[in-house]
């Protein structure tokens, strides 16, 4: 009787547990974004003051964005969901250049440099280092998570931020393409 008692608990918590696990996968979205609390125009501005590097040295002045809409990827080469969504994130980068992306490594310039050289991405790879997860708080990281997306509309607002992976398709719908 014992046994059968167990085998029953035993189903009974694997269906619970599969159905939160099924509900939570089919409401990831609502996990994965938030439009609350969004930064106003004056919480970026030291987003457009800042200029920021690439891992051969190469400036880029952050002011020379505004007015375009842009999409600002925080990311580590140690991130597992970062590396993941770079592919997409590369696609929608090529078949829309009139969208300004940015890929923002929490990172070491050599780090970059060779994760560049194995996974090659159509986007600048800038890098943030230190000041990298300050900025990301500023921009609305209050849960300090990584991968981390921002989209930033021509106008300078803050429209749409990503905690955690995303993929071509929430950024075409985040930019109205």
């Amino acid at each position: 009787m014992r046994n059968v008692a167990r085998v029953v608990m035993t189903v009974l918590l694997m269906v619970v547990l599969g159905s939160g696990f099924r509900w939570l996968y089919l409401n990831r979205d609502q996990w994965m974004a938030s439009d609350s609390a969004l930064p106003s125009a004056a919480q970026i501005a030291p987003l457009w003051a800042a200029t920021l590097f690439d891992h051969s040295g190469k400036a880029y002045p952050l002011a020379q964005y505004q007015g375009k809409p842009v999409i600002l990827n925080f990311w580590a080469t140690w991130c597992e969901p970062c590396r993941e969504e770079m592919p997409e994130i590369s696609a929608l980068a090529k078949a829309h250049p009139e969208i300004v992306v940015l890929g923002l490594a929490i990172d070491e310039a050599a780090a970059v440099h060779e994760f560049t050289e194995s996974s090659p991405v159509s986007y600048p790879l800038l890098i943030a280092e230190n000041e990298g997860m300050p900025l990301a708080e500023t921009l609305g990281n209050h849960k300090g998570v990584l991968p981390y997306t921002v989209i930033i509309s021509a106008q300078g607002e803050v429209t749409q931020i990503f905690f955690g992976r995303v993929n071509r398709e929430m950024l075409q719908k985040a930019l109205n393409l």
